[in-house]
């Protein structure tokens, strides 16, 4: 059904004289199999609509809490010039756990916007976005390159005291 309603829709479009360049949808179930229906691929996102290419792209705040709970079930694995090895780097949501938990500790701390609920998100906190985007911020990929970079413990600053 939601294939038709989308021909129907292209084509009203169509009609009034409207150039329709693209669908926009986020990635329920229900939109990536009327996309594959209608011939959009990963390899090819995009679909013929009488003789024109509409091309197919999933929301962007929808694919920020995508990666990040697929970051919270997988580890990724890439290689990095910038932490001094050429060897496979793996970095895992426990690092920004870990990370959080020794800010945490500090009175002025690194990771500000960062709560309990950000790194363990019950059922409405998993599909906010600003959430997702702020675990997956330059703030946090900071303080891991910090870590990282500094031999992880040993960069803790000196000037920063622990909470009472």
């Amino acid at each position: 059904m939601l294939v038709q309603f989308l021909k129907e829709v292209l084509d009203a479009c169509h009609n009034v004289g409207l150039h329709v360049v693209a669908t926009v949808c986020d990635m329920g179930t229900n939109n990536v199999k009327a996309m594959k229906l209608l011939g959009s691929t990963g390899e090819k996102p995009f679909f013929q609509f009488q003789s024109q290419e509409i091309a197919t792209i999933y929301d962007p705040p929808h694919l920020l809490n995508c990666t990040r709970n697929l970051f919270r079930k997988y580890d990724v694995q890439f290689k990095s010039e910038h932490v001094g090895s050429q060897l496979p780097v793996i970095a895992k949501c426990g690092h920004i756990k870990k990370i959080y938990e020794q800010d945490k500790l500090f009175v002025i701390r690194r990771l500000v916007k960062l709560t309990d609920d950000h790194l363990a998100p019950v059922s409405w906190c998993a599909m906010k976005v600003s959430l997702a985007a702020q675990v997956m911020s330059h703030t946090v990929a900071a303080a891991l390159y910090t870590e990282a970079s500094c031999g992880k413990e040993q960069c803790l600053h000196s000037f920063c005291f622990h909470k009472k």
